[in-house]
């Protein structure tokens, strides 16, 4: 069975920041596609080229039709290795270690970031997208907003967030990047009482850029995540 792999990558902030007067130069961490990278020309351009040669969609996942987007963040160290590797959205176990598994193979290939001069370690994602070919014509970002729709529903009209929140987190597995899925899965969290995962979501949409429409924030007054939303996005 055939399928299709999209894949994208996107570079986030250093792991540290200093505060100094003059302006400081940041060039984040490239991927480089060969060992050694040191005056040596790459053999893949790009982060995306290596993973779309060399990750395999697991055949279990296949055959159980699992499709969604993974999100993996790690740390290159200065000597050019992956560090602390974080999932952010997981589409299944096995994609999970699949990812991860090729990531490692690219210990060595990478050219560190740098402030100024001075090589640092820092944060780098990648987000993959695992669609099977025969659905190649599955829309994401439709099914998305239907299961986001149905949460919507329980979780205000029926006030059950803990059944709203199996579809908010059916609508992340498609698209992880939506703000106003987590924004609300965070707050189905908050309901029943994991603040911790409430506060991560919040805290990926600041990362994400955070939220643009504070009108919209004002609807969720009456719920009891409603302070500790605003805060996190505020601060």
């Amino acid at each position: 069975m055939g399928m299709l792999m999209f894949l994208s990558v996107i570079t986030f902030g250093q792991i540290q920041t200093q505060n100094m007067l003059k302006e400081i130069k940041c060039t984040p961490p490239q991927f480089a596609g060969v060992e050694r990278t040191i005056l040596v020309k790459s053999n893949f351009q790009t982060i995306d080229d290596y993973l779309n040669k060399y990750v395999t969609y697991p055949q279990e996942d296949v055959m159980n039709d699992v499709q969604g987007t993974e999100v993996i963040r790690f740390i290159v160290n200065p000597s050019g290795y992956l560090t602390d590797f974080d999932v952010i959205n997981s589409v299944s176990a096995n994609i999970d270690e699949e990812v991860i598994r090729i990531l490692k193979a690219t210990n060595g290939m990478w050219k560190p970031g740098y402030n100024d001069d001075k090589p640092e370690a820092m944060e780098k994602e990648v987000s993959l997208v695992f669609k099977i070919n025969e659905s190649n014509n599955l829309d994401f970002s439709y099914l998305a907003k239907k299961y986001f729709a149905k949460g919507n529903e329980i979780f205000f009209t029926k006030s059950n967030p803990k059944k709203a929140l199996k579809y908010f987190d059916r609508a992340m597995v498609l698209l992880p990047k939506d703000k106003a899925v987590l924004v609300q899965r965070g707050l189905a969290r908050y309901e029943i009482g994991n603040k911790e995962g409430a506060f991560r979501d919040w805290t990926r949409v600041k990362t994400l850029g955070g939220f643009e429409s504070n009108g919209y924030l004002e609807n969720f007054g009456n719920l009891k995540g409603y302070a500790d939303l605003v805060r996190t996005l505020e601060n």
